[in-house]
């Protein structure tokens, strides 16, 4: 068989299954946020304590598996709507020393990068501002693609004090440890 042939066979097979390849490529631009979920844990004297955000809002979210290095993600947390466990913390966590939710009431992360890993997993690399102070910080996630929907599932950890989070006597570590572990399940849709 002359080259000319297998060259023409091969662009006939390609083209022939084009509209295949991409009827299963799908852009995830909607989140949504009743299935969103994104919580904490942390250690306070030597006890793992838990906690999350009752609302997550996404004035931007764009996520082609297809082509990662094109997402474009930014989300935002009301902070207000943290939920420590009980009324008290929840009222606690507020305070200045704290989170300041008064004067900072929203929590934002805003992506730069995003680099595929291969067998569905990535690194999310962007700013988070919590506080007034921005940090980086990348988070590995894994990408699951059901029934119309994408579950991004993935976990990272802050540390509290480049934040200002438990200031004054709350900046001791040893009472409240630095880090904080974030795990977020972000349910988008095209």
């Amino acid at each position: 068989m002359n080259t000319r042939l297998l060259h023409q066979a091969a662009l006939s097979a390609t083209l022939a299954l084009a509209p295949f390849v991409s009827a299963h490529a799908t852009e995830y631009t909607t989140l949504d946020t009743a299935s969103s979920r994104i919580a904490f844990s942390y250690q306070q004297m030597g006890v793992t304590m838990e906690g999350g955000f009752n609302a997550i809002e996404a004035p931007a979210f764009s996520f082609d598996p297809a082509a990662p290095e094109k997402a474009s993600v930014v989300l935002q947390i009301p902070l207000a709507g943290i939920d420590v466990g009980t009324e008290e913390a929840n009222a606690e966590i507020e305070k200045s020393e704290w989170l300041n939710t008064p004067a900072h009431p929203l929590a934002r992360f805003e992506s730069s990068t995003v680099q595929a890993l291969g067998g569905n997993r990535y690194q999310l690399t962007g700013e988070l501002a919590i506080k007034g102070k921005t940090q980086a910080v990348s988070a590995p996630f894994s990408l699951e693609e059901q029934d119309g929907s994408a579950l991004f599932t993935g976990t990272f950890t802050l540390k509290r004090g480049d934040f200002g989070i438990g200031e004054g006597d709350w900046s001791d570590f040893s009472i409240v440890a630095n880090d904080i572990q974030v795990t977020f399940n972000v349910v988008a849709k095209p």
